[in-house]
């Protein structure tokens, strides 16, 4: 999955990181600071929200691949389960409640995360209008 959902990381941050000014980090470099305080303290939080952005669309998408992940897996119960696995099994059981639960259940905790990306990406970009 790791292979699958990288581009989405890169495609996100690349754009942020070349538009970052290369002043920013010459002034803090020249204010005394060291290149690590350069990256944690000025790079880092103007590129936060576009790694937040990336690594929720690769988990997004991670979660949503079915393919890979049955051929991958393997279905070995209670050791290899997955949901959108376990979703196709009650289905084919005729267990349509079932399936809903498993189904409702990863529809909250993927609005749960988006909620959470937004709240972090709120939070980012007042941060950093306040600098």
């Amino acid at each position: 999955m790791i292979f699958i959902g990288l581009p989405f990381v890169v495609r996100t941050v690349q754009p942020a990181i070349q538009e970052l000014e290369r002043e920013l980090e010459e002034v803090a470099l020249s204010l005394g600071a060291s290149q690590w305080k350069t990256f944690t303290k000025v790079i880092f939080p103007m590129i936060l929200p576009s790694l937040i952005t990336g690594f929720a669309l690769a988990f997004a998408r991670a979660i949503g691949e079915y393919g890979s992940v049955v051929f991958i897996a393997g279905n070995m119960p209670m050791k290899t389960e997955i949901a959108s696995l376990l979703i196709i099994t009650k289905l084919e059981q005729y267990d349509y409640l079932g399936a809903t639960a498993i189904a409702l259940g990863m529809l909250l905790a993927s609005f749960l995360l988006l909620f959470i990306i937004n709240m972090l990406q709120s939070w980012s970009s007042n941060r950093l209008k306040g600098v």
